[in-house]
């Protein structure tokens, strides 16, 4: 009887650990084919989503690009080919996204600079900026919510000035899901101060930088939804992802048919 449960054990954890490593194949799988709208002609066009983590299942794309595409998709206003990216850095805090040349580390961050390395990034027309949601859990240095602000400042201003210069970005608040849980109220404090500093950066609008999403509990009620994060109440849950893209669409719409209307015209010589 010993020799057929030891058996039965093997074989759940060799089912456990085959699992895992098939969904993570599938993760990378999904990381580097990102959906792509209708395809028509020469018409094409990039959205880069940088920050958010992403959730996958062997069943469903992962992330805020795979769920925005399908939307987008539904769109009838929308006739071009939009690809979506969704460029995300586990436990990456706003320092480590800044411009080598506006970073004070000895060891300089670099995430910007390879994502400025790869052409297809470089000619992105929209891009959604979620950063800041672990700058709270930075220790040694701390990052504090004016510097998260300031970071986030330096991370739109170099990506105005380098790539496609008539690029749209669009910021927004950071997740507080969770912060009850895991923080402390000081750094609960801290979070909530982050976002209104984010806000009025966004309103004031010296960078031309828009405002995104607001996915914080504070400043959006419809947050609150416990279904719309995983079993740690703290990430996003596919449900989470599919609600914020469909918030998203009524934001960038505009933007994307003013856009491909501005292509149309280019090729006709107009």
């Amino acid at each position: 009887m010993e020799v057929i449960n030891s058996l039965i054990r093997t074989v759940k954890v060799f089912l456990t650990v085959s699992l895992f490593y098939f969904k993570l194949g599938f993760i990378y799988f999904a990381r580097w084919h990102e959906p792509k709208l209708r395809t028509k002609g020469s018409y094409n066009h990039t959205i880069v989503v940088l920050g958010v983590g992403d959730y996958s299942t062997l069943t469903a794309g992962s992330g805020l690009a795979h769920k925005l595409g399908g939307e987008l998709a539904k769109e009838v206003s929308i006739r071009q080919s939009w690809q979506i990216f969704n460029r995300g850095e586990y436990k990456a805090s706003t320092e480590d996204w800044l411009h080598p040349a506006d970073s004070k580390r000895m060891e300089k961050p670099a995430l910007l600079t390879k994502l400025f390395q790869d052409p297809k990034y470089l000619k992105a027309e929209i891009v959604i900026v979620m950063l800041g949601s672990n700058d709270v859990l930075r220790k040694d240095p701390s990052i504090t919510p004016q510097e998260t602000v300031r970071n986030l400042e330096l991370v739109c201003q170099a990506l105005k000035r380098t790539g496609n210069e008539n690029k749209s970005i669009y910021l927004c608040t950071i997740p507080t899901a969770g912060d009850d849980t895991y923080l402390t109220e000081e750094q609960m404090a801290d979070n909530l101060t982050r976002n209104k500093l984010i806000e009025a950066y966004c309103d004031k609008n010296s960078d031309g930088v828009l405002p995104g999403l607001k996915v914080d509990l504070a400043s959006n009620f419809e947050m609150k939804r416990r279904n719309l994060y995983w079993q740690d109440g703290r990430h996003f849950s596919s449900t989470g992802y599919t609600k914020m893209a469909k918030d998203w669409v009524p934001i960038v719409r505009p933007d994307m048919v003013k856009r491909e209307f501005s292509l149309f015209r280019s090729d006709l010589g107009l």
